[in-house]
């Protein structure tokens, strides 16, 4: 048989409440409907009504302290304790830049020559394959305005893709 734990009786809005357990007192203080001037009786001493605060067992379990946290004082530790003998001036830096990029004229790349740009010659040769392929499909198809409509469609279209395709997407090659 387990021993019985403690219960007690609560003196809730002037109403007795209870008998009530530990785990049960614990719950109505996490949601402050207790507080530490709440008045208790043990059940054995049903009237003998204490305040919480004064039950100190029973106090502590059920408000424990608040933690109180703080920052510790910490010593920053310097790690450049030299001092520098002379500040460096502009102009010895505009000086070693200089020098340093007069060694080096030598390694430089020389500038490439304008690359050829073959996109015209590319374009009209491929805008006369194109108009020469649509015109031989229109003089081989049986004429009628649907064919007609869509000779004339597909000829726009191709035309303006082309321009956009080889003057607009692409880029110089």
């Amino acid at each position: 048989m387990s021993p019985v734990s403690p219960r007690y009786f609560l003196m809730e809005d002037g109403r007795r409440t209870g008998p009530h357990t530990l785990a049960v007192l614990c719950q109505k203080a996490e949601i402050r409907v207790i507080d530490r001037e709440t008045l208790v009786a043990f059940e054995d001493e049903p009237e003998a009504w204490l305040p919480l605060r004064e039950c100190e067992g029973l106090s502590a379990g059920l408000f424990p302290e608040k933690a109180v946290f703080t920052l510790a004082a910490k010593t920053i530790e310097s790690v450049n304790t030299t001092t520098p003998t002379q500040a460096t001036s502009v102009h010895e830096m505009l000086r070693s830049n200089l020098a340093r990029q007069e060694a080096a004229a030598g390694e430089l790349l020389k500038p490439l020559p304008p690359r050829s740009n073959r996109r015209k010659q590319d374009f009209w040769i491929l805008f006369g394959a194109l108009n020469l392929a649509v015109g031989l499909l229109a003089f081989r198809l049986p004429m009628n305005p649907m064919v007609f409509v869509s000779i004339i469609a597909l000829f726009t279209l191709g035309n303006i893709s082309l321009v956009w395709v080889m003057f607009f997407v692409m880029d110089r090659y």
